[in-house]
Formats: C-alpha cells, structure tokens, sequence
C-alpha cells in the first residue's frame, strides 16, 4: 500500500484512513517516528493491553526466584 501527502505549513501530515484502520490507529494512539537514513519510518506502538494474555498456556518452568532468607534483627 502506498500514498502520497502534502506536508502542511505546520509540519502536519494527515495518515490516510486506510492505513489508520490497517494499523489499527486511533485518536490517542501512539506512534513512533524513526529516520533510517533518508526514509522516516513510522510504527504504531501497541498499548499495553495489546499484551494481556499473550504467555496464557505457555509452560514458564519454574521462574520464580529462590526465596531471600528471613534476616533477624537485633
């Protein structure tokens, strides 16, 4: 997919409607802009939400770290 736009006097670009809703942008949503050379690369960041459940089913093993012993104190 691809598209052109005119940058305006205050240095806005309006992303086409097309994309927003292929890339699941939205009013609020974050994107990142970055220069690779001569090409800006723009990428939506996911919320956090995005994540919920992804490791749901996935085996961990035991991650949990060994316990602090308990220190006394005088």
């Amino acid at each position: 997919m691809r598209t052109d736009a005119i940058v305006s006097s205050k240095g806005q670009v309006t992303l086409p409607a097309a994309m927003r809703a292929k890339l699941g942008i939205g009013p609020g949503s974050h994107i990142r802009f970055e220069l690779r050379g001569k090409q800006l690369v723009i990428t939506p960041e996911l919320p956090m939400s995005a994540y919920r459940g992804m490791l749901k089913g996935v085996d961990l093993g035991d991650i949990e770290p060994a316990k602090e012993p308990d220190r006394e104190f005088e």
